[in-house]
């Protein structure tokens, strides 16, 4: 604490603790705000996958489906309990989920103790105001690190020196528009004994609403002389601080592999620099997240007669039929899905019928071998 002193205020110098914690709070606002950003932007993102139940190699929609989907505990639903997961995830670099009495609870704080050959073990697991006073082996939590290094950590390493000139470049925005004055006192008027009163009042009653008026008139007592210093032609504009706060959520959609334009909020190609999201800031994850969840919910012995958990990422992004009839209708003339299955992936309700379940195929297509006697023609046949 001595050292924070000594580095904000300085050995020598003699500073205000107000304009000191102002600054501070300017330069901690802009690293939160980009931060938040983006993991606000990973978490809702990942929210709206769904988080598919397989059981002998096929989907099924039964209670494990539900849980996951629809209501993880009996306090959040799917969308609140993943964002709340990936945003402990994100800020901490980690993050664990509890099961108690069927449902699943994301902990918001807990102590892990690792150890090399055997099971790890988590204690002092809270969970809102309650701290559990049981420990828990690894095998019996889903524990999730993002990466091995800290990312937000060393995000705010680069926010430390960089949000130091925001909060300057504010400071001197303000400067530069706000109006300036000297206020000459004569000596005799200062010796009065309401003097302080009234300076007070003339600058608290007057001074401040003459500031702010677009015109007007400052009636002055006697003894009072006041000149405008405010600088003509120097006309404020917010541009350098966009350029500064910009890098600084540039910096963290880094931090998270978000591109630059999508955290920026630039529309041109949003389809192309979603999919460069979904790649390698979202799939990572889910994956993860899918590798865990089956080996703790199913384990080795599940897992190998296809029981098993995967999280979709295909419905994050939003899909126009219309736009994508000419793309479905080869995905089903070539017999790659039916029917339910194309339905499903456009974000449709499948009719479950039994002509909406086959696969069909044009006579476009045909086996290889059925097709040999085309390089008998004439100069390209085979001996």
């Amino acid at each position: 604490m001595t050292e924070y002193f000594l580095k904000a205020f300085g050995r020598e110098s003699t500073i205000s603790v107000k304009t000191q914690i102002e600054e501070e709070f300017t330069e901690a606002f802009f690293k939160e705000l980009a931060t938040a950003c983006a993991i606000n932007m990973v978490a809702n993102t990942i929210g709206k996958c769904e988080i598919r139940t397989f059981v002998k190699g096929k989907p099924e929609r039964g209670a494990e489906y539900y849980l996951w989907n629809y209501e993880p505990n009996p306090n959040e639903n799917s969308s609140d309990f993943m964002q709340h997961f990936i945003s402990n995830l994100c800020y901490d670099n980690e993050a664990l989920i509890v099961e108690m009495n069927g449902y699943l609870y994301v902990a918001d704080s807990f102590c892990r103790k690792t150890y090399a050959f055997y099971e790890d073990v988590f204690s002092a697991i809270t969970i809102g105001d309650l701290t559990l006073q049981k420990s828990y082996p690894s095998s019996e939590v889903i524990y999730m690190q993002l990466n091995n290094i800290d990312a937000r950590r060393r995000l705010e390493g680069s926010y430390t020196s960089y949000g130091q000139t925001v909060a300057k470049a504010v400071r001197s925005m303000l400067r530069q528009g706000a109006q300036k004055g000297i206020l000459n006192i004569d000596a005799n008027t200062s010796q009065q004994q309401d003097f302080q009163q009234k300076l007070n009042e003339l600058i608290n009653e007057r001074f401040k609403p003459f500031y702010k008026a677009e015109s007007a008139v400052l009636p002055l007592q006697n003894g009072y002389t006041y000149t405008d210093v405010t600088k003509q032609g120097t006309t404020a504009t917010p541009a350098d601080i966009n350029e500064r706060i910009n890098y600084e959520f540039e910096m963290a959609g880094r931090a998270w592999r978000i591109p630059k334009a999508l955290i920026l909020g630039d529309v041109s190609e949003v389809e192309k620099i979603t999919k460069n999201f979904l790649t390698f800031a979202i799939d990572p994850i889910t994956e993860k997240l899918g590798e865990e969840a089956t080996r703790k919910r199913y384990g080795a012995k599940q897992f190998c007669k296809g029981n098993y958990i995967d999280i979709n990422t295909n419905c994050i992004q939003h899909i126009d039929i219309f736009e994508q009839a000419t793309n479905s209708d080869k995905l089903l003339s070539s017999g790659l899905y039916c029917i339910d299955e194309l339905r499903t992936k456009l974000g449709d309700t499948a009719i479950g019928s039994d002509w909406s379940q086959k696969h069909y195929i044009t006579k476009n297509y045909a086996e290889a071998e059925k097709m040999a006697h085309l390089g008998d023609t004439e100069g390209g046949g085979t001996e």
